[in-house]
């Protein structure tokens, strides 16, 4: 083994990102994103070029506060200051919350078992100003009851594409959803759901289908029957992208210790 690869090390990252900044996290030729923004803080810093692999590739406009990703790097940095020397080169919109030095196998984007995303409706005639890169506006009440009686039916596995948009070269849609739920706080509406993967744009029509049957657009014989029909135009529509964030990565090994990042009371609000 030579000089160079024992120092050779694998860094991984835990990010914060308004999406509302860039065109998704997946580098881009003729776009900002996410990752070449952090690639290029990274090469102002040490002057060493990198290559991210990330854990999601969040689509344009999608926020994140629990972002994984990791790198090779010969930079002797210590670990516990990766995270400030990033953040005294990032723009506002990006923070690295944490870094952890790990087994030179571990890989943010092949390696992930889960994911948790939270969509966000705001109920109100006035639209949000402060938070709307955050939120999606909903002006109209809804009948939450209703939404939550849809859950059952769509926890689970299942075959998904009545919730995948057209654009994706995915063919395996049975994915399984671990967790669905929905909480009200004010005019604030929370879904949050964690599955073991999902299609494309898929939380968003989530998002968009219980909000269909929240104002009695849709019920839950439609919903069964965007299901059994695999019928894309029978479920609800794909809701903004303002509204959904990525809360949190799953792995077999714990690299970041989620209790130590979970948010203040009231969240973002």
């Amino acid at each position: 083994m030579t000089e160079a690869a024992d120092r050779r090390r694998n860094i991984a990252i835990l990010t914060e990102y308004d999406g509302s900044s860039y065109h998704g996290w997946q580098y881009q030729d003729n776009a900002m994103t996410v990752q070449q923004a952090l690639q290029d803080t990274w090469f102002k810093l040490t002057g060493e070029k990198i290559s991210l692999a990330g854990s999601s590739r969040t689509d344009s406009g999608v926020s994140a506060r629990g972002h994984v990703s990791n790198f090779r790097t010969d930079i002797s940095i210590p670990q516990e200051r990766v995270a400030l020397a990033f953040n005294s080169y990032l723009p506002p919109s990006i923070s690295v919350r944490a870094a952890a030095e790990v087994d030179m196998s571990f890989n943010a984007r092949m390696m992930p078992i889960g994911k948790r995303y939270c969509y966000r409706y705001w109920l109100s005639p006035v639209r949000p100003a402060l938070q709307r890169n955050l939120l999606a506006h909903v002006p109209g009440d809804l009948d939450i009851d209703k939404m939550k009686s849809a859950i059952p039916f769509i926890v689970g596995k299942h075959d998904f594409t009545c919730m995948m948009d057209q654009g994706s070269v995915i063919r395996e849609t049975v994915r399984t959803i671990h967790k669905l739920e929905l909480e009200r706080q004010g005019r604030l509406l929370t879904m949050t759901v964690e599955g073991d993967g999902f299609l494309y744009h898929m939380i968003r029509i989530l998002a968009g289908t219980l909000l269909y049957i929240g104002q009695g657009k849709m019920t839950i014989e439609d919903l069964k029957e965007a299901f059994a029909g695999m019928d894309r135009k029978k479920a609800g529509k794909t809701m903004p992208a303002e509204g959904l964030c990525l809360e949190w990565v799953f792995f077999n090994q714990e690299i970041f210790e989620e209790a130590a990042f979970v948010p203040m009371e009231g969240g973002f609000f």
